[in-house]
């Protein structure tokens, strides 16, 4: 049956446990990374064509402010350069070397000159407002790789579940293209 997830760092545990819950070809390579701007990104990840993905959770229905929050983010993604985006990982990961986790879970080469060429920002949340669903249609239709999942917590005894739907087809916008009908 379905339950109220308690908070957002069991959502957070749940999804750097298992990323296929949001994407199967997704490598988590840090958790409340620290921006420039002092700000923390909840989880960040990394696609099999080196593209950034800032994922933002939200425990229940989302504020229209955390599009605001998640841009916040991305620009300052935007700008990571291959080393830093190496330190993060190897920081969240106590030591472990991103190319080489990388082909582990891609089973190709890292090349650096396609690390970061381009991000997408993801929103977790069992819900959106209104204010917030017009702002992601609107940002999508224009190229923005803006999505959101929605999520729902089912318990069955002690065992917890999450399931999931995207607000736009995760492939629509990754390609840049977008059909919401």
């Amino acid at each position: 049956f379905p339950v109220t997830i308690m908070n957002e760092e069991l959502l957070e545990d749940m999804i750097e446990s298992d990323p296929s819950i949001l994407e199967d070809e997704w490598l988590i390579i840090g958790r409340q990374v620290i921006t420039k701007f002092k700000k923390e990104i909840d989880l960040l990840a990394i696609a099999p064509d080196g593209s950034l993905v800032v994922i933002e959770l939200k425990k229940s229905k989302t504020p229209r402010d955390v599009v605001a929050q998640a841009i916040d983010y991305a620009t300052w993604v935007e700008g990571l350069k291959a080393d830093e985006i190496s330190d993060i990982f190897e920081t969240y990961s106590k030591g472990q070397n991103l190319k080489e986790a990388f082909k582990s879970k891609f089973h190709v080469e890292l090349e650096e000159k396609n690390l970061n060429q381009s991000h997408q920002i993801v929103i977790v949340a069992s819900e959106l407002d209104d204010a917030t669903e017009r702002i992601i249609q609107y940002l999508t239709e224009r190229g923005i790789a803006i999505n959101a999942v929605f999520f729902e917590v089912f318990s069955d005894g002690s065992e917890q579940f999450l399931s999931r739907r995207w607000f736009v087809d995760p492939a629509t916008v990754q390609s840049g293209m977008t059909d919401l009908s």
